[in-house]
């Protein structure tokens, strides 16, 4: 589906913003599953593309009671968890992220 030139303003501007799409959406007064819908038409998301491992070296920088797990997410999102999470958990919601 091709994008329609006022969906592709919207998604362009959002983009710029550096606001997630719900806050930018709230602003807009948009509804949010459908510029979900234009923004991935514009930029689809490759599912079959392989996931990319990448090495980390985990040095504590907190007492064991408050670590956290911080995982870098595009345009500078960041989601931090405790270590305390399973690992069954985490890998669930890795595969949820891609």
């Amino acid at each position: 589906m091709k994008i329609n030139p006022q969906w592709q303003r919207h998604v362009q501007a959002w983009r710029e913003s550096g606001m997630n799409q719900a806050d930018y959406c709230r602003q807009q007064g948009l509804n949010p599953k459908t510029f979900s819908k234009w923004a991935r038409c514009e930029y689809p998301v490759d599912k079959t593309a392989p996931l990319e491992v990448i090495p980390v070296q985990v040095t504590p920088s907190l007492p064991a009671t408050e670590a956290a797990v911080v995982l870098k997410l595009t345009r500078g999102v960041q989601l931090e968890l405790s270590t305390a999470v399973s690992p069954r958990w985490l890998a669930e919601l890795l595969q949820c992220l891609v």
